[in-house]
């Protein structure tokens, strides 16, 4: 007995000092990190996803895995991922369209885009380049607009569908040009691309358009963000080329079920914006999906949603567009 009472007395302390020197659990992350990306593989939110994935793993020290789960316009993972637990290790690759266009455009969502996720960063931010068909008689802006309100409603824009981001930008540029463009919508950007190069339709906001331009059936007039990109110093905005205050594009960023350890998305948002911040990264998203890099703070990413949600719905409720839920 005596000796038990021995025993009690040294491991016991000897047990809180073992536990003390262990690591404690909020060193996150212990396993492996999934990227949920709402797309299929191969475009460029799946692209993003791979370059931050990779990057992000070797920052971790833990291997960090992309997950696609398109459909429904982004919805179907933005559901997945706000169901998630709120753990740290499942994260979604959101864009614009799944927390600031979708909210004006549906009645009702199965995810609470405010409620339901923790942001931790934006990530990138992809603008459209305004090109045209080279049959189309306007070499900038100014004289595609002036062209547009010469001959009103002949020109058609192509875009990737009801309610996407190019569509909205195609709108946005009517409401600021003064202008009447029909708008045609695509299922896939390869086809409004082939149709644009061919004739069919005589301009499109796209962000995969250079190699139609590089083979000579169309030119870029513009690109739609708010300063000229890195990568592509001689193109100028639209908002310089004739409509002041004109941006728009897709941005993309990581966030977290709500309810996520404040530990893990301080970690997450440190490791991050170390990567972003690299030279060789910045030109990898540039070359890879023609964006520039972001790396805000998790308030910056919240005030950033707000405000491109209140943009769009204002877009959105001027020009009267109307989807269906997929």
């Amino acid at each position: 007995m005596k000796g038990c009472v021995f025993l009690a007395r040294h491991l016991v302390p000897l047990a809180a000092l073992a536990l003390a020197a262990m690591p404690a659990h909020a060193d996150y992350p212990d396993k492996p990190v999934r990227i949920v990306c709402a797309h299929a593989p191969g475009g460029a939110a799946d692209q993003l996803s791979r370059i931050v994935a990779d990057k992000l793993g070797h920052a971790l020290g833990q291997t960090v895995i992309v997950e696609n789960r398109p459909g429904a316009s982004t919805m179907l993972a933005a559901d997945y991922v706000a169901r998630a637990p709120a753990d740290g290790y499942t994260l979604l690759m959101a864009t614009v369209t799944t927390l600031s266009i979708n909210p004006a455009l549906y009645g009702q969502l199965r995810y609470d885009p405010v409620h339901d996720f923790a942001p931790v960063t934006a990530v990138a931010s992809t603008p459209f380049f305004l090109a045209v068909n080279t049959e189309v008689p306007a070499r900038t802006v100014a004289e595609l607009i002036d062209l547009a309100k010469r001959r009103p409603r002949t020109l058609n824009v192509g875009s990737s569908g009801n309610g996407t981001s190019s569509h909205l930008t195609a709108a946005l540029f009517d409401d600021m040009a003064g202008v009447q463009i029909v708008h045609v919508p695509y299922k896939a950007t390869a086809t409004r691309n082939n149709e644009m190069a061919a004739g069919v339709i005589q301009m499109t906001f796209g962000n995969d358009v250079m190699p139609i331009v590089n083979a000579g059936k169309a030119r870029v007039l513009a690109v739609t963000s708010g300063k000229r990109l890195s990568g592509y110093p001689d193109i100028p905005t639209v908002a310089e080329s004739g409509v002041p205050g004109f941006e728009s594009g897709v941005w993309y960023g990581l966030v977290a079920p709500r309810g996520t350890p404040a530990r893990a998305i301080e970690t997450l948002h440190g490791a991050l914006v170390k990567i972003l911040a690299q030279p060789e990264v910045k030109t990898q998203i540039m070359t890879a999906v023609g964006g520039e890099t972001i790396a805000d703070t998790p308030q910056e990413f919240a005030a950033l949603i707000a405000a491109d949600r209140a943009k769009w719905s204002k877009v959105i409720e001027r020009a009267g567009i109307k989807v269906t839920a997929e």
